[in-house]
């Protein structure tokens, strides 16, 4: 498969909303590049296929509603490139290498031979198509969230699993079960493989669904990586599915959505416990740690 890449040239203020229409419509990989302090490329990538014209037309009308809700995006430029697929392999592949993330994680992709350090504990992920692999700071967010808060045989849900990685992380940080909920059929062989791959199938039950709504338990950790329209409503079902000393973390969150976060964390009887936040081609991104109202 020959892939298509999109190359949005705005500014700094435009560039959230469209990064984040970008995963909306489930681009394969969104990268923000700082080029100016006043312009940001993103790039994004889809197949080369026969839809091509009409997402440039769909992202054509989005960026035009921008002024309408008060954001520039006069100067935005939409450039389009063919990628041959061996070409996209590789430089795919090359954009992965081996990265630590908070005290002991270490991030490894599947075809490195690579091992750590005697007191690391070694991820190892194959991100295929799927959303979340350690190189998106949403998921470093979450990652560094989890390692400070996860307790010794903890029972986690990680909800929009995509590769998997939370999971793995939370089964090799100490808990004793994960349940991984996906709702995108694509995701679930990765994540499956990821399982495998770190040895962790055995304590991970992974489910297609949507939401908590269909599984039942109640959990120490509630994760979920995910954007802010499928947290807010993910939040009211958290409720009776944390424990009474259980934390939530979600990120995905941009600093500009976190007012309306901590309000629906307010009203279903939650509160921010910390916040932490990174940047990325000018978009500050947040991780969410919360729990019950003290």
């Amino acid at each position: 498969m020959n892939w298509v890449r999109f190359i949005v040239s705005t500014s700094v203020e435009a560039s959230e909303s469209i990064a984040n229409y970008f995963f909306e419509i489930d681009a394969i990989g969104v990268e923000l590049k700082e080029s100016t302090s006043k312009t940001t490329s993103i790039i994004a990538y889809f197949p080369l296929d026969e839809r091509v014209n009409t997402r440039v037309e769909n992202l054509r009308k989005f960026i035009s509603l921008l002024p309408s809700w008060g954001i520039d995006s006069q100067s935005t430029k939409i450039d389009l490139e063919n990628v041959e697929s061996e070409d996209w392999e590789q430089a795919w592949k090359s954009s992965y290498s081996p990265q630590r993330i908070g005290d002991q994680l270490y991030i490894v992709p599947s075809w490195h031979d690579v091992s750590g350090n005697q007191n690391d504990i070694v991820i190892k992920i194959d991100p295929g198509m799927a959303f979340g692999t350690g190189y998106h700071p949403t998921t470093r967010l979450s990652l560094r969230l989890i390692e400070k808060t996860i307790k010794p045989n903890s029972i986690v849900a990680d909800i929009g699993t995509g590769s998997g990685i939370l999971s793995i992380a939370s089964i090799k940080l100490g808990a004793s079960r994960v349940d991984a909920i996906e709702i995108d059929p694509s995701a679930i062989p990765v994540a499956e493989e990821n399982f495998s791959i770190n040895n962790v199938s055995s304590q991970v039950h992974l489910y297609e669904r949507d939401g908590l709504g269909i599984i039942d338990g109640v959990y120490d950790l509630i994760v979920g990586n995910m954007l802010t329209k499928s947290i807010l409503p993910l939040i009211p079902q958290c409720i009776s599915r944390c424990n009474p000393d259980g934390s939530l973390i979600f990120s995905g969150i941009l600093s500009t959505e976190l007012d309306l976060i901590q309000k629906t964390l307010y009203e279903n009887g939650f509160e921010c416990k910390q916040i932490l936040e990174e940047m990325e081609g000018g978009v500050v991104w947040l991780g969410i740690l919360a729990g019950f109202l003290s």
